[in-house]
């Protein structure tokens, strides 16, 4: 998956609002996809307690994960209502 986003081919330069646009509606529609990552993180997490594991790297993985979601859309958020993020 490319982290770029590729623009049409205009017979206009394209301004800035229109690339503003265009970036705020890509991460609008991530919006949902990100919130399920996190439900699920937990959904994941809440399973790994009631496990009976002995494997603490697998422990280790899925309960840092499940911190990094929640981090991410935290952060998310937190740049929706324009406020710092750096924490």
């Amino acid at each position: 998956m490319s982290s770029v986003i590729e623009f049409p081919i205009a017979d206009k330069p394209i301004t800035e609002s229109e690339i503003d646009k265009l970036h705020s509606e890509a991460f609008r529609e991530l919006e949902s996809s990100l919130r399920d990552c996190v439900r699920m993180g937990e959904i994941a997490a809440n399973l790994m307690c009631g496990a009976k594991n002995e494997d603490l790297t697998l422990s280790f993985a899925v309960f840092h994960l499940t911190e990094m979601l929640m981090r991410l859309e935290k952060e998310y958020d937190a740049r929706w209502y324009g406020e710092d993020v750096r924490s």
